[in-house]
């Protein structure tokens, strides 16, 4: 788990004080191999874990309720004050990426429940286009978006600015949920399966939506640099890092992807989540072809504000390899953490 090398026979016989013979050991491998918990990633080589095997080892874990006093400190320290904006919570990202040796994400938002008062959309270069968004109470947000190469190689001015009318037609009028909604029901009609330009219109819809339903009013993330040895391996390794880099730079479809991939906190206590390889989802991996990237997070949504708008949460994103049990305490800690100081 520390360094994500492959473990062969010999070294857990070494390692364990095993009476057993390496053969007899390797024989468990291959079990366990056909089970589906670990694989070779060559003839001669030594076996990893696989996602259903971390998953297994991750759920077993006893995981205790809190982090080492000194850790706590150091926490608590980097939130010595209330809560009052993205500046506060700068150094407890800090912190957190230094601690594990990955991305920290902190944020505190609020959903937009304004109505759609206007859309523009203007294509740049290639097939990336420029949606600027208008709702009722003045809010203005502009999110790129990557159209469909294949039809707009046929496509002019008269075109586009047919999309951007369905656009308009299609959310204008409309809360950003109330549009997703829509959209979502809009999308298993059949005229949107033969009608190519009434499919990406919907498709650019759903992805605004997305992207403009959360305000995150105080977002910090540390640790980018850690991204690259991290997915260094591991099929689609370099698309998944321009993703991820990409999406951390795009703060309001970011704190939406966390919202997603993190439940909110039920009952007493706050529990944080595990999501190894694909169950990061689309959003997060990218939508290209191949395997999933080596990558985890580790992830604890903030209870509920007062005043029932605001919610938040804090995440460490790297690789699948990391010490857990250290890992999720202090993650709960964390956001609890946060937590009273954005309450208080």
């Amino acid at each position: 788990m520390a360094s994500g090398r492959p473990v062969a026979s010999s070294s857990v016989s070494r390692a364990l004080g095993l009476r057993w013979s390496s053969a007899t050991i390797r024989n468990e491998l291959v079990a366990l191999e056909l089970a589906g918990f670990v694989y070779q990633p060559h003839h001669s080589s030594g076996r990893l874990p696989s996602g259903s095997g971390l998953a297994l080892y991750i759920n077993g874990l006893s995981v205790s309720a809190a982090p080492p006093l000194t850790v706590r400190r150091v926490v608590d320290h980097s939130l010595a004050q209330r809560v009052s904006g993205a500046s506060d919570m700068r150094t407890t990202a800090r912190v957190l990426s230094e601690l594990v040796g990955c991305v920290a994400v902190a944020f505190i938002g609020e959903p937009r429940r304004a109505v759609m008062s206007r859309l523009d959309l203007i294509v740049m270069q290639g097939s990336y286009a420029l949606v600027t968004l208008t709702l009722g109470d003045g809010t203005v947000s502009r999110h790129p978006l990557h159209l469909d190469s294949r039809l707009l190689e046929s496509a002019d001015n008269t075109v586009i600015g047919k999309l951007q009318e369905r656009l308009r037609d299609l959310c204008i009028g409309k809360t950003l949920d109330e549009a997703r909604t829509y959209l979502e029901r809009k999308v298993a009609d059949q005229e949107a399966r033969f009608d190519r330009w009434l499919g990406e219109s919907l498709r650019l819809g759903l992805l605004l939506c997305t992207m403009a339903n959360l305000d995150p009013l105080w977002l910090q993330v540390a640790g980018q640099r850690m991204l690259a040895q991290a997915t260094a391996t591991g099929s689609g390794g370099v698309d998944a890092l321009a993703h991820i880099l990409g999406l951390l730079e795009d703060y309001h479809q970011l704190a939406e992807v966390l919202c997603q991939l993190l439940p909110e906190p039920a009952g007493d206590g706050l529990h944080a989540e595990v999501r190894l390889g694909r169950d990061l989802g689309s959003l997060l991996v990218g939508e290209g072809g191949g395997g999933a990237p080596p990558m985890c997070l580790v992830g604890c949504r903030l209870p509920s504000h007062p005043d029932g708008e605001k919610t938040g949460a804090v995440a460490l994103l790297g690789p699948d390899r990391m010490d857990y049990e250290a890992v999720i305490p202090l993650v709960e800690y964390a956001a609890q953490a946060l937590a009273s100081r954005t309450c208080a």
